[in-house]
């Protein structure tokens, strides 16, 4: 194990994110607007995929708390850009009657890889949709 001792001094902005949730924000002298404004930059690089520290490929980000495209990691679906709710266990299929089924992975801007059913074909399920519309469950209900 090792422990590192922060120097407040030296360290202008600390985030702390404790177990049970609570958020604490360290900000020695800087302002509110920019500490708001430099932890929403950095937010918007994490979901667009060009976070400043790597994940797991593929993983969803945390559960979203607004409306928007994007993940909603506690039940893995997928808002699309149109408001649209993927729920990525099912399979789909599209024009062609191709089935697909998401992959486990995210492209390189977050977006879900989504598989043919014989895996010859993969895609971002914004391209199955531009391309192959329409997409509906495989069941039929979408």
């Amino acid at each position: 194990m090792s422990i590192e001792l922060i120097d407040l001094d030296r360290v202008r902005l600390l985030v702390g994110f404790e177990v049970d949730g609570t958020v604490t924000v360290h900000a020695r002298g800087m302002c509110d607007t920019r500490v708001a404004a430099a932890l929403r930059d950095l937010a918007d690089r994490l979901e667009s995929g060009t976070a400043p520290c790597p994940c797991m490929p593929g993983a969803p980000g945390p559960a979203r708390l607004t409306a928007g495209q994007g993940w909603y990691a506690s039940d893995l679906t997928w808002v699309d850009a149109s408001g649209r709710v993927w729920d990525l266990r099912e399979s789909y299929r599209s024009a062609g009657n191709l089935l697909w089924h998401w992959t486990g992975r995210a492209s390189e801007h977050g977006v879900p890889l989504m598989s043919t059913g014989t895996g010859s074909m993969v895609q971002s399920l914004d391209v199955v949709r531009a391309l192959y519309a329409p997409v509906v469950l495989a069941g039929g209900q979408g």
